[in-house]
């Protein structure tokens, strides 16, 4: 489902008029945050290529100060929203079907993490930034009334940027290393799995947003 720039403002400006809304919307970006840092530090020990380690160990401080920057400002605005349902977490179950193992599994087993998994979580982690960057884009669009939130998205979205750019620059690598079609190809699959799952996190998203209002 294709959706507009304005649209999706428009539609953002809504949540955030709600009781609790700006919260809410807090809480679903902060989502992202836990759980793309929490598997990117795990696998920063699974990989053996100095520069990657490294990479990915940035990206996941960067990760972890987003979730706390994100925490501290729903704290602000009198909330304290619980972990989202799984419905609207799209990177977890996006995870569950790709090809790549659990990767905590892996770190527990002291194994390596391999190329081919590896190659499947940055392109998974690619979609996840570019949708991030995406919404954070709109939220700071319809938050012109609330420059304290404003700030944040802004600070994360310097972030996302970076991320894109090192993820791409590895997906690059991995054409070389694999071929063009297979990380294409690999990249279409995974992608169309993201756009599936929007049906069951939109149908998930009005019962979240009556919650977080009660």
């Amino acid at each position: 489902m294709h959706v507009t720039h304005e649209q999706l403002v428009d539609f953002l400006r809504g949540l955030h008029a709600r009781v609790g809304g700006t919260s809410a919307v807090l809480n679903l970006l902060r989502a992202g945050e836990v759980r793309g840092g929490s598997e990117v530090l795990v696998l920063s020990e699974l990989v053996t290529d100095p520069q990657m380690r490294v990479d990915f160990a940035r990206h996941a401080m960067d990760e972890s100060r987003h979730a706390y920057l994100l925490l501290r400002r729903m704290q602000e605005l009198g909330f304290n929203l619980p972990r989202v349902p799984h419905a609207l977490d799209r990177l977890e179950t996006l995870s569950e079907r790709s090809r790549a193992r659990d990767f905590k599994q892996v770190y527990t087993e002291r194994g390596p993490a391999g190329d081919v998994e590896v190659m499947e979580f940055m392109i998974m982690a690619l979609i996840a930034e570019h949708d991030a960057a995406t919404k954070l884009r709109a939220n700071s669009d319809a938050l012109v009334a609330d420059p304290k939130t404003q700030a944040v998205i802004g600070s994360i979205l310097q972030d996302e940027s970076r991320h894109m750019a090192y993820l791409n620059g590895w997906l690059e690598r991995f054409e070389q290393r694999f071929s063009r079609r297979a990380v294409a190809a690999a990249r279409q699959r995974l992608e169309a799995t993201y756009e599936e799952l929007d049906g069951l996190y939109y149908g998930a998203l009005h019962e979240y947003l009556e919650r977080a209002a009660a």
